[in-house]
């Protein structure tokens, strides 16, 4: 019988590290799709890089919101200059989870095990914001959120937060800011903005959960509203581009793709046909390094650096 020339890992966070290693070690497949976070600890993920490429195996990271319509068409509407160079970017997700949401699985609440918003959610929502940037955080100042849910079980240093205000410094030049809390009553945030996931119902009218501000225009997804000015019809008016003059709000045309299917498709195209991974190992180490960053200026109010070299 012939080895598989792949494997899709999604097993618990914590064990990302010991099963990619293993499988890689000892399948020698072509590539490993590693489920997010692609590690909890960025040294793990940096050695797993490091046996991939010297076993010759491709890596790619379930970050598949890059596979969702709406961002294939932000990405689009960008790369055709829409709203020109991008100056900053916003975004949010904050949710209720019920208090069993926690209580039912323990390592849902300690920061070590991967749990809590930071590493469950906005490890997401970071990695969408390097993918429409083109770009990573390099820097993030960090302030979590009251804490309103009581857990005396765990020790105070490996409970997970509730939420945080962030603050975002890109390579290119991009600034952003990013308001995550998991216990809150909003739709503010991917999944009711989506509907993509079957769990969560979809909120009632359309919302986004980011916006892309650039020198010509703003975008919003996942809605897929694209603001700007009309420089033609200003200028025969006389007018000069500026807040003075209407603006105008055109809709994104996105397709009805599955993500998880494209994402799956697409890790037999890497394999086949070459494919370059859409999610690298890079990209999800990068989100990793973030996601710890924001916890460390979490606990040290700081400013902290985000090594972007791998």
């Amino acid at each position: 019988m012939q080895p598989p020339d792949a494997y899709i890992i999604c097993v618990p966070s914590s064990l990302h590290m010991q099963v990619s290693t293993d499988v890689i070690f000892n399948g020698r497949p072509k590539a490993i799709l590693v489920e997010k976070p692609f590690c909890t600890e960025s040294y793990a993920g940096q050695q797993i890089i490091d046996l991939a490429r010297s076993n010759s195996c491709q890596i790619l990271v379930g970050h598949h919101r890059r596979f969702h319509p709406s961002i294939t068409a932000a990405c689009e509407a960008i790369d055709n200059g829409k709203i020109g160079k991008i100056t900053a970017i916003t975004g949010v997700w904050t949710a209720k989870k019920p208090d069993s949401y926690y209580s039912s699985a323990q390592w849902r609440s300690l920061r070590s095990a991967g749990g809590g918003p930071i590493w469950t959610n906005f490890i997401h929502d970071i990695d969408v914001l390097h993918y429409l940037t083109g770009s990573k955080v390099t820097r993030i100042w960090a302030l979590p959120t009251t804490r309103n849910r009581q857990n005396a079980i765990m020790a105070s240093e490996d409970l997970v937060e509730e939420g945080a205000a962030i603050m975002l410094q890109f390579a290119n030049g991009v600034v952003g800011t990013f308001i995550v809390c998991d216990n809150v009553p909003s739709p503010f945030g991917w999944e009711a903005a989506t509907g993509d996931n079957p769990l969560y119902p979809p909120a009632p009218v359309a919302i986004d959960a980011y916006r892309i501000f650039g020198t010509e225009g703003t975008l919003s997804e996942p809605d897929g509203i694209l603001w700007g000015y009309n420089e033609t019809d200003t200028k025969r008016r006389g007018l000069e581009v500026g807040w003075n003059v209407p603006i105008r709000r055109d809709a994104l045309q996105a397709g009805d793709e599955i993500p998880f299917q494209q994402q799956t498709e697409h890790l037999g195209r890497v394999i086949r046909q070459g494919e370059k991974p859409r999610c690298s190992a890079e990209d999800g180490l990068a989100a990793v390094k973030v996601c710890e960053a924001v916890i460390t200026a979490l606990v040290a109010g700081d400013g902290i650096p985000v090594d972007i070299h791998f």
